[in-house]
């Protein structure tokens, strides 16, 4: 029977080899098929507009939520590599440097932190880990989850890969229910990136050892609340931000009501962002002209561990 379902075309990756790579006298390419349905996505190589079929490894399909993915690896010695300078464009009539732009730049491996599920998650009946992987280079960082040395996809969400300043950075979750969670005893992210291999175990139940596992104290953020400016208003609409900043650990949320009753519409949260070694997040509520002037207590309340805190703004109290 024919497949149920639109079809959707991957997204196709072609991610060059490293400098360090070259540098060793091999060269390999890998060519990510991301995204796609049904299965049955084919990859054939070509150097120079011949096929080549020497040297290419193409993974099974995956599925993963509906969609399907795979890749597909060509590695050639340095002297048949598609990146050997004398193959790369000629820019500045200097080609000492190897290919120019992304070919050149040199591998960086992610950093990367597991994190636990919080008690107060767990007091609710699931637990989540989250796997981080930040500043690598180039992209292609792949991520699979073990529990007792055993392969888990179900429960698995692996964020796009994100770029910023030239360096890449990617997340993965995998949740299970409370039960699932203290069934097992170890539990592993592990990251492939080219040729480095790691892996971030957590070896241990939540419940015997949460003061170990979180590091630090609890510091709860401090909370702004800003309102809306005069401009704004004077364009139709109104936009609150709320500010949370210097806090640890992450997991801090967010959530806006109007009079006393919970809004989600025109809302939007920010990733949390680190630094030295304090979190920050912010959140914004945008309505219109006549919303705005609809309600009149604000309210943005910050959810951090045993912590929950409210901060109110009244309309009519605001110089707008």
């Amino acid at each position: 029977s024919s497949p149920a379902g639109p079809t959707v075309s991957p997204t196709v990756s072609l991610l060059p080899p490293s400098s360090e790579q070259l540098s060793g006298g091999s060269a390999s390419l890998v060519c990510l098929l991301t995204g796609y349905s049904p299965q049955g996505a084919l990859v054939s190589w070509e150097v120079d507009g011949l096929e080549v079929s020497q040297g290419v490894v193409t993974s099974p399909e995956e599925e993963k939520e509906g969609l399907y993915r795979r890749s597909s690896t060509l590695t050639l010695s340095k002297a048949g590599s598609v990146t050997s300078k004398d193959q790369c464009p000629d820019e500045d009539g200097d080609q000492s440097h190897g290919c120019p732009g992304f070919c050149s730049g040199p591998t960086v491996s992610p950093t990367v932190s597991l994190l636990p599920p919080s008690s107060e998650q767990l007091s609710g009946g699931s637990a989540s880990l989250a796997c981080l992987l930040t500043g690598y280079s180039p992209q292609g960082a792949l991520v699979i989850w073990e529990v007792d040395g055993l392969e888990v996809s179900q429960g698995v969400v692996t964020s796009p890969e994100e770029e910023k300043e030239g360096l890449y950075r990617r997340s993965s979750t995998l949740t299970l229910s409370k039960a699932g969670w203290e069934q097992g005893e170890l539990y592993t992210c592990r990251v492939s990136h080219f040729q480095h291999t790691q892996a971030s175990p957590l070896p241990m139940r939540l419940e015997k050892v949460i003061n170990k596992i979180i590091p630090g104290p609890t510091v709860s953020p401090t909370v702004s609340l800003l309102p809306p400016s005069s401009e704004q208003l004077s364009g139709g609409s109104a936009s609150l931000a709320c500010l949370l900043t210097g806090y640890s650990p992450q997991g801090a949320l967010v959530s806006w009501e109007v009079d006393g009753l919970e809004v989600s519409q025109g809302v939007v949260t920010s990733p949390e962002e680190e630094k030295e070694g304090l979190y920050r997040r912010s959140s914004t509520l945008t309505l219109s002209k006549a919303g705005w002037e609809q309600g009149e207590l604000y309210t943005c309340r910050v959810s951090h561990f045993q912590h929950t805190q409210a901060s109110p703004l009244r309309r009519s109290q605001c110089l707008v």
